[in-house]
């Protein structure tokens, strides 16, 4: 039953975790899984920095174990038809799904994985970030976007259309270094995970979010009144995910 996994986080493999929730028992998909970028143990050095910048510290370009766990681009795309299906089978008909994802391999979900499975696509998404990090060695623009892929299951409509002015599909946000909560190498800003949620869901609907690290889906759910199911592979982001959520208010009803 559905209520057994209602506004947990779920220790787990997501592919496995999710084959266990019922058929069409989620109102709205939002997530952000491994992009399959990061280079083992590389990072960029300040000293290729030769102006005045506010960071002192090199910047990482490898996020963990968990976004290098593939030998090869197929054995990525393989496990990512494996969980888009999934989502698919457990969302509403009606529901819609956003997908946070490498500028690169989007077309993967418009070109193979929507067409196959039936999924409405919908756009391309974009938080633009306001503060984003120089290009050091100035070798190409700075990378100032982050891609969402917008998906919906059927031919249906957002269900809280706001004012015009608010529903462009770009969102304008500082980087983490301006709202970061957690040592989660990726969080996503709550501000931008709580607009698409209010547009695309309604109080007591059900949020899944397979891959849930720092638990920000989850505390944007817990705010707005929405429920939530949170899975991820990894025990300590689990644990921050938990410990966010302990300090996180629900709203007086």
């Amino acid at each position: 039953m559905i209520e057994n996994f209602v506004n947990k986080i779920i220790c787990g493999d997501a592919v496995e975790v999710l084959k266990t929730l019922p058929n069409e028992s989620m109102d709205l998909v939002l997530t952000d899984p491994p992009y399959k970028i990061s280079i083992e143990g590389n990072k960029i050095q300040r000293t290729y920095a030769h102006y005045n910048w506010k960071r002192r510290s090199d910047i990482g370009l490898d996020f963990g174990k968990w976004d290098r766990n593939w030998e090869s681009n197929k054995e990525y795309f393989e496990w990512v038809a494996l969980w888009f299906a999934e989502c698919h089978r457990v969302m509403k008909i009606g529901a819609w799904i956003y997908v946070f994802f490498d500028k690169q391999k989007t077309g993967l979900f418009d070109l193979m994985l929507a067409p196959t499975l039936g999924f409405k696509s919908r756009c391309i998404y974009v938080w633009v970030k306001t503060n984003p990090v120089p290009s050091f060695r100035k070798v190409n623009w700075n990378s100032g976007t982050e891609h969402i892929w917008v998906g919906s299951k059927g031919n249906s409509k957002l269900k809280n259309f706001k004012d015009q002015k608010y529903m462009a599909n770009y969102f304008l946000s500082p980087n983490a270094s301006a709202y970061k909560e957690t040592e989660h190498p990726t969080e996503k800003p709550k501000k931008l995970l709580q607009h698409l949620i209010e547009v695309n869901s309604n109080k007591d609907d059900i949020i899944l979010d397979p891959f849930i690290g720092s638990g920000t889906t989850a505390v944007a759910c817990k705010e707005l009144g929405r429920n939530y199911i949170g899975i991820d592979l990894s025990p300590d982001y689990c644990a921050m995910a938990e410990k966010r959520l302990q300090n996180t208010i629900k709203p007086m009803l």
